[in-house]
């Protein structure tokens, strides 16, 4: 039983890092496939991943862009469920579990980014109409760029993102009442993880409208910063320099454009 029970979770730690790896490679096919430069166009399926990361200007692009937005969410957010798993993993050596609660937690927290993936896109979609935002999704005035790096560093004090934080800091916390060991409690948790996930991160992945979105510099950073900040015992060593630094961008960006 005990062979078994850890040859389940060997394989659900190979899905969990399968599937980062290979919503990364998605991100990275898809803004070379719409790189116009020549020779890096003629693989197979890069029409349709250029299609991904095309100008958004109207609602019929809206799947597009969701199926963007989703990849995007994907990569960025799963690694930063990371410790959770972990504590199910060592909880489920204590407790009946089910076999499949881990993956259980893990669809629940991607569907949680997925809804967020279909409000983001719609945002992106209205932003391009009023011509707030360039192609490329980057904020064509610098006023919407300044006022939303603001927000973000201001945010990080916030009592909702502290309240957050701890609660992915300290993964146990989800486990301690509804958790059974079962697939359905499972998937409930991997819910209340996302949601508090969003809480932490949602305005920081909306500064893809300020970095550029499918920026992969801006993801790879991004994604370091909010696995950083979640960290149970250097988190929050993370919040304070983080917002120094978005005021200090937010201050650079409006002397750039006053100068």
């Amino acid at each position: 039983m005990q062979y078994l029970q850890k040859q389940f979770t060997e394989i659900n730690w190979l899905i969990f890092y399968f599937i980062i790896v290979v919503s990364w490679v998605f991100v990275f096919f898809m803004i070379l496939a719409s790189d116009s430069t020549e020779g890096i166009d003629n693989f197979y399926g890069s029409d349709f991943l250029a299609t991904l990361c095309q100008p958004i200007y109207k609602i019929s692009d809206w799947p597009y862009a969701f199926l963007m937005w989703s990849i995007m969410g994907i990569a960025m957010m799963v690694p930063t469920i990371q410790p959770t798993l972990k504590t199910y993993d060592d909880l489920s050596e204590l407790n009946n579990a089910s076999n499949l609660g881990f993956l259980s937690i893990l669809t629940g927290f991607i569907v949680i980014w997925v809804i967020f993936s279909v409000v983001a896109s719609l945002i992106q979609i209205y932003f391009t109409q009023i011509s707030l935002i360039r192609a490329d999704g980057i904020f064509i005035s610098f006023i919407p760029s300044v006022t939303l790096l603001i927000l973000t560093a201001l945010y990080q004090f916030s009592n909702l993102k502290k309240a957050c934080l701890h609660r992915c800091r300290h993964p146990l916390l989800f486990f301690l009442n509804d958790w059974n060991g079962s697939f359905k409690a499972s998937f409930f948790i991997g819910l209340k993880v996302g949601v508090y996930c969003l809480g932490c991160c949602w305005l920081l992945m909306m500064l893809a409208f300020v970095g550029g979105v499918m920026n992969l510099g801006f993801m790879a950073l991004a994604t370091l910063v909010m696995i950083a900040e979640k960290l149970p015992d250097y988190g929050r060593y993370v919040t304070l320099p983080l917002s120094v630094l978005l005021l200090i961008s937010g201050s650079i960006v409006v002397i750039s454009n006053l100068i």
